[in-house]
């Protein structure tokens, strides 16, 4: 396994898991929630070279805090061009229209293939279902994929609101997540991490 660090940082009134990973001095963020000084003052602590944002989609209490963290410490934002449209959504309605104070951030439109973070092999899985444009980031090295509000432990994500489908959500878990190695680690946009073989085997949505 590779030597990733992986820190936690639970933000906003969500509690939103936000995820600085580092390795030789270098970082990056997955997912940055609102109220995200606790999370700038450790890169600056650590005197940590921030490589890039990743999104896992845009609902605002996944990516409220990145102009914050971009102002303290710059770095190149990467996320799918599939959730644009929720910047155009109420709050209500799982966007962000109210809060374009916090979403004036520019970033790169990405899709599923492999990409390489921190010196070693990082691929982007789409993983539609909460939002059209879910992604998921999996580092095959450090034996851990990140996947937003898509899987929880014994739970899944939420597909009420704007262009969210229960049958994507369910095929993304199966074919994308599920195809990984049971003892990757699972890391969730809310609540504790999981592993793989754990939700193959006691998550009630895939019991039958």
């Amino acid at each position: 396994m590779a030597r990733l660090t992986i820190e936690t940082f639970i933000l906003g009134p969500d509690e939103t898991n936000c995820y600085l990973a580092s390795m030789d001095g270098r970082a990056v963020v997955v997912d940055v929630g609102l109220e995200p000084g606790r999370l700038i003052e450790r890169i600056s602590a650590l005197g940590l070279a921030l490589e890039g944002v990743y999104l896992t989609h845009f609902h605002l209490d996944h990516i409220g805090g990145v102009k914050e963290l971009l102002e303290a410490h710059p770095a190149p934002v990467f996320a799918s061009g599939e959730d644009e449209f929720l910047k155009e959504f109420s709050f209500e309605a799982g966007g962000c229209r109210e809060f374009a104070r916090f979403i004036d951030f520019p970033y790169t439109a990405i899709g599923p293939g492999r990409r390489t973070a921190l010196a070693q092999p990082l691929f982007v899985l789409d993983t539609p279902g909460h939002t059209p444009g879910g992604l998921s980031y999996f580092f095959p090295a450090a034996g851990c994929v990140f996947v937003g509000d898509l899987l929880f432990m014994i739970a899944v994500g939420r597909t009420d609101l704007p262009r969210g489908s229960s049958s994507e959500l369910l095929s993304s878990i199966r074919s994308r997540i599920f195809t990984l190695p049971d003892d990757t680690r699972v890391y969730s946009g809310h609540g504790p991490m999981t592993t793989v073989r754990h939700e193959k085997a006691n998550n009630p949505h895939f019991i039958f």
